[in-house]
């Protein structure tokens, strides 16, 4: 039986140990993405949440840069995962190749469909990831949809801890829900006084949270919860009421930290690198519009006297402002603000929040649409290799973990094809590899180094056919289709091209064969001409 009471304290230790992140979360959710701006303050619904943010540059660099990452790293539009084993054997049978293409084949249908919501909700976990340094997303399973669904996680309402291994093995949530939401979630499982209160004040708020962490008297061969890895708790913390006691099979989150510092558990963004300079670009630009007002709709000077009215109205007439020598007794006031050093201030700041939003990164093939598919590889390698360490943590602690619960989810659903006995054999040991456009990106000088060799081997081939004897063509072509991410069902095996190769040897020898024989007819012919003329005698 879990103890609410210890697990409630735990909350709360994680809860001020984290203090210092939600201070600065806050500070940059405030001029960069103020929908997300209660870390450590709360909002009523409706409320005006932009009161510092004086210029939108940092805000727009962030969601291009996610738009990027996430075109390079998990594009909608095309498999960046495939499945594939430890075991080199089990790779080159076809059939094994075969059904792991077809599982991924279903992973993606699962993953993209529309009841899963998977786009929508990756999109918001990778701006909080870049943003703030750490995004999470809950995957659950759907059973009355039958369906994988996703949901992107309030970092403000989440807190983590860290493993042995420095993996996150725990997770909480906390959140607001009505009576009545709760009623509807965990029916008759309110507690007596909230029971009074849900007849009465059905929409009045109650703080719900959630809690899966190791469960430490894990036995899989036990029925129920006590034979999942995983507790899930949900309980009233205000009333220390327990709602829901469950497991999982797998570990149903996924978690995005950009660079985690020694001893901390969250990660920090490229945000938070530019923070200072993003709060110098927010009071430029209140100051340069302040002078630029001045400029445009300036104080005016006027000779105290007390009695002259003044209509500042387009078309008005105002007596008494000129002297007897037409002199205005009313003048603007020159302050002498030079709004253009303003503006190259500004300019310089916005530089430095691009740089860190890595648009410098895409803008040279925006620049250059004329290069040449082999210069844009190159260049895409060398981008590849800046966006490397990035997305290598994307896949290891948020796509990898996320892959598993898919896999496990679709496989107790039964929708996973019957294993080959080979795979079988291996206890249906897998690994994931990526084919992302960055991966591909990082490999494509492999691609462009055969492709070369082989342009600059032709010339010679002409003069010495047997110099292609050097390559092994077929493997080549493979290394090839293997970089550019080629579906194993629309390659050949080796057995197959064995076939085909033998078939080509017979094929060939017939057609000698077929050759020969208007050789071999004439002959006979003409020794049948000769004996019947006496010319050869039969036995000599």
């Amino acid at each position: 039986m879990i103890d609410i009471e210890q697990l409630g304290k735990r909350l709360e230790r994680e809860k001020g140990k984290r203090s210092n992140f939600d201070t600065v979360w806050q500070e940059i959710a405030e001029r960069v993405w103020p929908a997300m701006a209660d870390f450590n303050t709360t909002r009523t619904p409706g409320a005006k949440r932009t009161e510092k943010m004086y210029d939108g540059t940092a805000a727009l660099a962030a969601q291009k840069a996610v738009a990027a990452i996430s075109a390079f790293v998990w594009p909608s539009n095309q498999r960046y995962q495939r499945l594939t084993t430890n075991d080199k054997a089990l790779n080159k049978i076809n059939r094994v190749k075969v059904y792991l293409d077809d599982v991924t084949d279903i992973l993606f249908r699962a993953r993209y469909s529309p009841r899963a919501s998977f786009e929508a909700q990756m999109g918001e976990v990778g701006l909080q990831h870049f943003v703030f340094g750490t995004g999470l997303m809950f995957i659950g399973d759907d059973v009355k949809r039958q369906a994988i669904s996703y949901k992107s996680l309030h970092l403000g309402q989440t807190y983590i801890c860290e493993g042995a291994e420095g993996r996150v093995d725990t997770d909480y949530r906390c959140w607001p829900w009505t009576l009545r939401q709760v009623e509807q979630k965990w029916p008759g499982k309110l507690p007596d006084k909230l029971r009074e209160r849900l007849s009465t004040n059905p929409d009045d708020e109650i703080e719900i949270c959630h809690a899966v962490f190791p469960r430490t008297d894990y036995d899989p061969g036990r029925i129920g919860a006590p034979g999942m890895p995983w507790v899930s708790v949900y309980w009233i913390p205000r009333e220390k009421h327990l709602l829901e006691e469950s497991g999982f099979h797998t570990w149903p989150f996924s978690v995005l930290r950009y660079a985690t510092s020694p001893g901390e558990v969250y990660g920090r963004g490229p945000v938070w690198m530019v923070l200072s300079n993003i709060k110098v670009l927010m009071a430029q630009k209140r100051d340069v519009l302040k002078a630029a007002q001045k400029v445009i709709d300036p104080p005016l000077l006027a000779y105290d006297d007390g009695s002259m009215p003044f209509n500042q109205v387009p078309g008005a007439m105002n007596y008494g402002t000129l002297d007897a020598q037409g002199n205005q007794l009313v003048k603007p006031l020159i302050t002498g603000a030079k709004i253009d050093i303003g503006l190259e201030m500004m300019d310089k700041e916005r530089e430095i929040i691009a740089s860190a939003s890595m648009m410098d990164v895409f803008r040279v093939l925006a620049e250059n649409p004329q290069m040449t598919a082999t210069q844009t590889l190159e260049l895409m390698n060398e981008r590849a290799i800046h966006m490397a360490p990035v997305a290598g943590r994307i896949e290891s602690e948020g796509l990898g973990p996320q892959t598993e619960r898919e896999l496990d989810i679709l496989m107790r659903a039964g929708q996973l094809p019957e294993m080959p006995p080979e795979l079988l054999e291996a206890q249906g040991e897998y690994q994931i590899e990526y084919t992302s456009p960055m991966r591909k990106a990082m490999r494509a000088s492999e691609a462009i180094a055969i492709a070369r060799t082989m342009e600059q081997v032709a010339p010679m081939a002409q003069m010495d056919p047997t110099v292609l004897d050097v390559f092994d063509v077929h493997a080549a072509a493979r290394e090839i289709a293997e970089i550019q991410g080629v579906p194993a069902k629309i390659l050949r095996d080796e057995e197959q091209l064995k076939a085909m190769k033998e078939d080509r040897a017979t094929q060939a020898q017939a057609a000698q064969m077929l050759e020969a024989a208007p050789v071999v007819s004439d002959t006979a012919a003409n020794l049948a001409k000769l004996q019947a003329s006496g010319g050869l005698v039969p036995g000599l």
